[in-house]
């Protein structure tokens, strides 16, 4: 018998109120949210649960939501992924959020500095909603709040500001690479990708900062963000996929995919039970694909195989720190 997961990527909806360029998922029309009964049927064995969309925060319920998966998962970590575009409806649902889920986090895009971020977001005003649903989240308590950068020529420029300004406000910085997916983001994104050469200084920079912190997430994440390089210069995963194994994708229709990068179904949570879904033969048939798939590299099917490649991300950070050289991971100069 495989093993439990310990992460999930849930859709909630599929209705974005964003016009992103790295994105299609705006496109989508017509409604499609579950009752929020259908998240007791999640695995207790998760230990992250990401609740992302479309824009999560145009369903009403999302406080029960919260309280449901933490009922249900009572070790997850539990993570929002919002593109902070609803100020006053988020101001209205935080405190009950925070009272269902103390250790609540929120992811909010952040993809460049006032009108770079709402061009590539395609709405007016987006960078200042941002900031107002940045200084709510503040006011009301939330501990754990972060920006996540996705980053394109559009906005490679901007890679430090954004940076800087996480660590002036204490918010953690996030780094993802414009990414392709059929189900998800939808095709030929990765045509806005920056070139690797365009971008090496600004990565460069990412990377020594980030190392200096004691922090060990921070180092954890400098090594990401050096393997980002890596993987834009040779397109290869720097740690095997671990997707249908340590973790899983639902989409608000209650599929489930082994990840949320490839048309890998696998089940249905509204007809089946997780184990049955977990355990049953769909899923045989994609594991050795994903274990060998190099077509992506995100931090959302990253952080599982950090983890469980620990010891080898740990001595790769040593490495650095005293020698300026990876141990396992050579390629880069």
């Amino acid at each position: 018998m495989t093993q439990q997961p310990t992460s999930a990527f849930i859709s909630v909806t599929m209705l974005c109120n964003s016009r992103c360029i790295h994105c299609d998922i705006w496109k989508n029309k017509g409604m499609d949210f579950l009752p929020t009964e259908i998240y007791h049927k999640l695995p207790s064995s998760l230990r992250m649960v990401d609740l992302t969309g479309g824009e999560p925060f145009l369903r009403n319920d999302i406080p029960d939501i919260v309280r449901t998966i933490r009922a249900t998962c009572p070790k997850a970590r539990i993570l929002i992924t919002t593109n902070g575009f609803l100020p006053e409806k988020i101001k209205k649902q935080v405190g009950a959020i925070i009272t269902a889920d103390y250790g609540i986090a929120f992811r909010i895009s952040l993809d460049g500095w006032r009108a770079t971020h709402d061009k590539i977001r395609g709405i007016p005003h987006a960078f200042d909603k941002v900031m107002n649903t940045i200084a709510i989240l503040k006011i009301a308590g939330v501990k754990d709040i972060g920006l996540t950068f996705t980053l394109m020529r559009i906005n490679q420029h901007q890679m430090k500001t954004v940076y800087a300004y996480c660590k002036k406000e204490n918010l953690t910085f996030s780094l993802n690479i414009v990414h392709d997916s059929p189900i998800y983001f939808g095709n030929n994104k990765t045509s806005l990708s920056p070139t690797p050469k365009a971008v090496k200084k600004n990565f460069d920079y990412l990377f020594t900062q980030q190392l200096q912190s004691v922090n060990p997430r921070d180092l954890g994440k400098a090594w990401f963000n050096r393997s980002s390089y890596e993987y834009m210069l040779y397109h290869r995963r720097p740690l095997p996929c671990g997707a249908g194994e340590n973790f899983f994708y639902m989409d608000p229709f209650a599929n489930i995919y082994i990840c949320q990068m490839k048309n890998w179904p696998i089940g249905n949570l509204q007809k089946q039970s997780f184990e049955q879904i977990w355990y049953a033969k769909p899923k045989q048939k994609y594991l050795p694909i994903s274990r060998a798939c190099n077509d992506c590299w995100i931090i959302c099917t990253a952080k599982d195989a950090i983890k469980k490649h620990r010891i080898r991300v740990a001595g790769d950070i040593v490495s650095l720190v005293t020698t300026g050289k990876p141990l396992f991971s050579p390629r880069l100069p």
